[in-house]
């Protein structure tokens, strides 16, 4: 069974492959917090997915992870099924 390969480049080298998508919070040029995930050398802006209606609920609309760490794990692989839906190659 062939890895499941993401639309974005990732170095073979990569610690961030589709296979683990690491969360974390950021900012861009000293804004407002949002929450994402690194994809190789990316980070995919979860915030603006949630706002888009691509993933469920409106816990990544906080500055934290804690709201979606109180989910557990059953809604933890089901946003992590989906984001490797939505960066899946095919």
């Amino acid at each position: 069974m062939a890895l499941q390969q993401s639309f974005i480049e990732v170095a073979e080298d990569s610690h961030f492959p589709i296979q683990n998508l690491p969360y974390g919070a950021f900012s861009r040029d000293g804004g407002n917090p949002h929450i994402g995930v690194a994809i190789g050398d990316l980070i995919l802006d979860l915030t603006v997915l949630q706002q888009k209606g691509l993933i469920g609920g409106d816990y990544f609309q906080s500055p934290t992870l804690n709201l979606f760490m109180r989910e557990g794990r059953l809604e933890w692989q089901k946003v992590r099924r989906t984001l490797q839906q939505l960066l899946d190659k095919e």
